[in-house]
């Protein structure tokens, strides 16, 4: 994956058998390489009102001008996300990539990347592919539901592959944000690669901390340094103290 890509995976970049749902948030993210900050991320998540939703992800390289900027809408219905549509813009220094993508009858995608058409098709035992946004919000409620494998296929800029992610742990984890319970959740890449993954089940599962592994050593992690969440009939909030805070520039 290249490092634009891995930027992008970032800046989305999270045991009950309770219903699964989804509430609004708000969240702010620092990844770091090698223990140096190189980028930040932003995210919100609205309802919009008859099952839809719509979520927005941006990150910034702190070096380099590089920036990701997608909104996507989305269902949830019957505990699936179904993508609605996204549009996607990712900027260097030289450079622009522009996507749209939308579903088409059979559960594929069309993703235009700079004027460029392609259709992915859904295989025969996948009943929708996803953009990236979604299937974090996929992944999110699958794991409130209980389940501990999870595959899912879905869309990065140019590329749709499946992703395979194992809930391993769960373990107390030191974060920015604090001390969390989570689980622990692996997606295994490539030999000598993996990433994992801590999802805290009292912030609503989502992701307080990530760690990429290269030949049995971390080489980046991604960690929240504020996520704040609309639950109905009980207000949660979570925030590191203020003078640590990340604020996202326009």
């Amino acid at each position: 994956m290249s490092y634009s890509k891995a930027i992008a995976f970032s800046a989305l970049l999270f045991s009950s058998t309770g219903l699964a749902e989804v509430l609004p948030f708000e969240a702010e993210y620092r990844a770091d390489f090698k223990g140096i900050p190189i980028a930040k991320g932003y995210r919100q998540l609205i309802d919009l009102g008859n099952d839809t939703f719509q979520i927005k992800s941006i990150g910034t390289a702190l070096a380099g001008g590089l920036k990701y900027d997608d909104t996507s809408r989305f269902t949830y219905h019957q505990q699936d996300v179904k993508t609605l549509g996204f549009v996607l813009k990712q900027s260097s220094l030289f450079s622009t990539t522009n996507v749209t993508g939308h579903p088409d009858r059979k559960g594929g995608l069309i993703v235009d990347v700079d004027g460029e058409r392609h259709h992915f098709e859904a295989p025969d035992n996948v009943h929708q592919l996803m953009d990236a946004a979604g299937f974090s919000v996929q992944l999110q409620n699958d794991l409130k539901k209980g389940l501990t494998d999870l595959d899912y296929h879905y869309n990065v800029i140019d590329e749709v592959d499946n992703y395979r992610f194992t809930v391993v742990a769960e373990e107390t984890v030191e974060t920015i944000l604090g001390t969390f319970e989570a689980l622990k959740v692996e997606q295994k890449k490539r030999e000598g690669r993996s990433t994992w993954l801590w999802l805290a089940p009292e912030l609503d599962y989502h992701l307080v901390k990530a760690e990429i592994i290269r030949n049995g050593k971390s080489w980046a992690t991604l960690e929240a340094t504020r996520i704040d969440i609309v639950e109905p009939d009980k207000p949660m909030l979570a925030k590191q103290p203020a003078k640590n805070q990340i604020k996202l520039s326009n």
